[in-house]
């Protein structure tokens, strides 16, 4: 987990892809207009960032001469590891602009030039520097109206020294992890390290030769401590803090060729991956931060209150009632959520094995500003409710070049199947809030 508030162990995950079962609906006229939009509650990671720990604790695996690189100054502390860069909230502006004008289409949104109604939209952040300027990029891309961003503000915990118990709840004291359980389901899923080693032996090969150190001699110790981790500076733990750096590298803009050779210098990888590794080495990020946020009460602890809020928060919109254990307003329709990558692969294991696959990336990679978007539809004919679900992010390249995202070059929007509505596309909402209420976990829940 990436969050600066305690120093949790960068998780081992291993979100088994759930492949669609047989007969399971298709995404049919997904934006057609036999649908009413009610109401849109989207959950992102935060955008591109420097690396989470300094360049000198990177430096000790790699004999490269130059050692990792330098990050450029964030827009306001440029000592501070993991924040996000300036690259990284000019993506998610892109993004914000996207949504704006695809919402827009869906007469969801009100065009360019006006602004929504009081409270129409909230956007929640978690107290890190990173998600925080990234609800502000998504706002500054959405609503660049003269009057600065309607008047709409980011909202996050009013103490940025404690953690936030609705997007990093067991970190936050709200409850426990059953660590015994996912130890026991860790072993299960994995066989142990030794056989991940054997599995990932051409990644972690290729890895030793782009960093030119041992890495295969570092020990493969796991932990229960809090969550069911590798231990800091173990091999998988390294190689998954080592691939996604190189993955924000690239997405960052880095150059990839002619790097220079003084400490420190700017460059994608040293300019050392064969080309198409980028992509396979990221087996090595997807794998460790993908089995413990799957693991099953980790997925339950770290989904319980977004789920819970979600499904609140489409309810107020159907009832027009408002839930004072609701942070967002009843009159929203479009809500946001700004939290980390394990959020999103803890919601994806929480609903039975969300799965999603996006250019550029591994299947189930929450990459920078990778949003699962849950939408509230009304069925004109039957009048029945129903959720949708979408995966989007922009390409890695749309990142790395700074590709005006439009409604002619959009991002990725995936439709989802959802398992927990049987593998469904079209998943009817009391189905879908029923399925969250009984599987949420109550002792985690922040009322107020």
């Amino acid at each position: 987990m990436k969050h600066s508030s305690m120093n949790w162990l960068i998780l081992v995950a291993f979100c088994c892809p759930l492949s669609m079962a047989a007969g399971c609906d298709t995404p049919s006229n997904q934006d057609g207009g036999d649908t009413e939009l009610l109401s849109v509650v989207a959950i992102s990671r935060h955008g591109i960032r420097s690396a989470t720990v300094s360049t000198e604790s990177l430096n000790q695996y790699t004999t490269q001469l130059q050692g990792f690189p330098l990050w450029p100054p964030s827009a306001t502390d440029p000592d501070v590891p993991g924040n996000l860069t300036i690259h990284g909230e000019q993506n998610v502006t892109r993004l914000g602009s996207w949504y704006r004008d695809f919402y827009v289409t869906q007469g969801f949104l009100p065009p360019r030039g006006s602004c929504p109604a009081d409270g129409a939209v909230f956007v929640y952040a978690d107290i890190n520097e990173r998600t925080i300027h990234t609800a502000q990029g998504y706002l500054d891309g959405m609503f660049p109206e003269p009057t600065t961003n309607c008047g709409i503000q980011v909202s996050h915990a009013s103490n940025l020294h404690a953690a936030d118990p609705y997007i990093v709840t067991a970190a936050a004291g709200t409850c426990k992890i059953d660590t015994a359980a996912d130890l026991i389901a860790f072993n299960t899923r994995t066989g142990g390290a030794a056989a991940l080693i054997n599995t990932y032996s051409s990644q972690l090969q290729m890895l030793e030769s782009v960093t030119k150190y041992p890495l295969l001699d570092l020990p493969t110790t796991v932990t229960s401590d809090g969550a069911v981790a590798f231990a800091s500076g173990t091999l998988f733990n390294v190689a998954d803090m080592i691939t996604e750096t190189f993955e924000l590298e690239y997405a960052q803009g880095m150059p990839d060729s002619n790097c220079a050779s003084t400490v420190g210098a700017q460059c994608f990888a040293w300019g050392a991956i064969p080309t198409g590794g980028l992509n396979d080495l990221m087996k090595l990020h997807v794998l460790n931060m993908g089995t413990a946020c799957g693991l099953p009460s980790f997925a339950q602890v770290g989904s319980s209150n977004l789920m819970w809020q979600m499904v609140g928060t489409m309810d107020q919109t159907l009832s027009g009632v408002r839930n004072p254990d609701m942070l967002a307003p009843v009159t929203s329709k479009f809500t946001l959520f700004v939290a980390h990558d394990e959020n999103l692969l803890a919601i994806a294991s929480f609903l039975e094995g969300v799965s999603w696959e996006a250019e550029g990336f591994q299947r189930n990679d929450p990459g920078p500003a990778g949003a699962l978007v849950f939408e509230l539809h009304k069925d004109k004919h039957s009048g029945q409710f129903i959720v949708r679900l979408f995966y989007v992010i922009a390409t890695l390249d749309q990142m790395r070049y700074a590709t005006t995202l439009t409604l002619d070059t959009p991002p990725q929007r995936v439709p989802l199947a959802i398992p927990a509505c049987g593998g469904a596309y079209d998943c009817p909402y009391d189905q879908f809030k029923s399925f969250i209420t009984a599987n949420v976990r109550q002792d985690c829940l922040v009322t107020q």
